[in-house]
């Protein structure tokens, strides 16, 4: 019990992390307490593959919406990188949004 709890914690602080980042920078949203995944809607100017792509230029690696069938307009977050790697996502990030 202490051992799930622990990574619940673990993946609750990742998600509050990631959460204020795309809140301070404007981008939307949907997730829940009992997934490993936050789907983030891409910007208007960009698809879900071209946000990936973006991403990706600076080392944020992210799956487009349209690899999960209808998702166009999202991509897919992983919280499962340590708590320091989301960290230094969230800094690269900013450099696309």
């Amino acid at each position: 019990d202490a051992h799930a709890a622990e990574r619940r914690l673990a993946f609750s602080r990742k998600r509050e992390l990631l959460l204020g980042f795309l809140s301070r920078h404007g981008l939307s949203c949907q997730h829940s307490e009992a997934t490993l995944y936050l789907w983030v809607r891409v910007p208007d100017r960009h698809t879900s593959t071209s946000y990936a792509l973006a991403l990706l230029e600076e080392g944020i690696v992210v799956s487009p919406g349209t690899a999960f069938g209808a998702g166009e307009g999202y991509v897919r977050v992983s919280l499962v990188p340590t708590e320091a790697e989301c960290r230094e996502a969230v800094e690269r990030w900013a450099r696309v949004t």
